[in-house]
């Protein structure tokens, strides 16, 4: 039986099209998915059904009305898994809630840059053995939740900021990706992995089959 994912997708800068084909050919071709494409959190009071397993969310939007985030809330909390990426932690910013479930707050970023992504020593509990690699991105800078596992790490100013980390609430799962800005980014083998990986996790399930990038 296929395994059904809701994936949450929108817009020109956060994402860009590029960036959503890519996003979408990352994850479609992982054996026994099927993937249901909406714009917005909004649905989700009518699409979150039982068959959903888990909700990948990519979008940069600004407000989100109460009934759907409580139905986000009362979806992961119930067992459901949420895979969200780059500028989801940067929606919604007048809601505490969103970030108390997300586990962490968009902060800053600077220009595009080429920085290194590396392990930390919990990534193959989750990830398996992806080594570290360079990356062309937005750097994305967060206040973030210390109960937070943390896969994956960048340094800046000799301190190690977050860039991929995991999360359980209540009987669901939580992961974030920071990256994704870019087509590169999106693009690169070890981020659809780390992508694959992820979402495999949050939906309960061992590690995805590796197909081609």
């Amino acid at each position: 039986m296929e395994k059904l994912v809701l994936l949450v997708s929108d817009g020109v800068v956060h994402p860009s099209l590029l960036v959503r084909f890519w996003l979408r050919r990352a994850l479609i071709a992982m054996p026994g998915y099927r993937f249901r494409r909406v714009a917005s959190l909004e649905v989700l009071p009518e699409r979150l059904l039982a068959p959903v397993g888990a909700v990948v969310l990519y979008v940069h939007h600004d407000t989100i009305s109460l009934p759907a985030l409580e139905q986000l809330e009362e979806f992961v909390g119930g067992g459901g898994g949420l895979l969200a990426i780059h500028s989801a932690s940067a929606s919604f910013s007048q809601e505490e809630r969103w970030f108390e479930l997300l586990g962490g707050r968009f902060v800053e970023h600077g220009p595009i840059e080429q920085f290194e992504v590396r392990p930390s020593e919990l990534q193959g509990s989750t990830f398996g053995e992806i080594p570290p690699f360079s990356v062309r991105d937005e750097l994305y800078r967060h206040e973030y939740d210390l109960d937070n596992r943390v896969h994956f790490y960048t340094e800046v100013g000799g301190e190690q900021e977050p860039v991929v980390w995991t999360r359980s609430l209540g009987s669901g799962r939580v992961c974030y990706c920071a990256l994704g800005h870019t087509v590169g980014s999106m693009r690169h083998p070890q981020m659809v992995q780390i992508l694959r990986r992820g979402l495999a996790w949050v939906y309960g399930d061992p590690p995805a089959e590796e197909t081609p990038v």
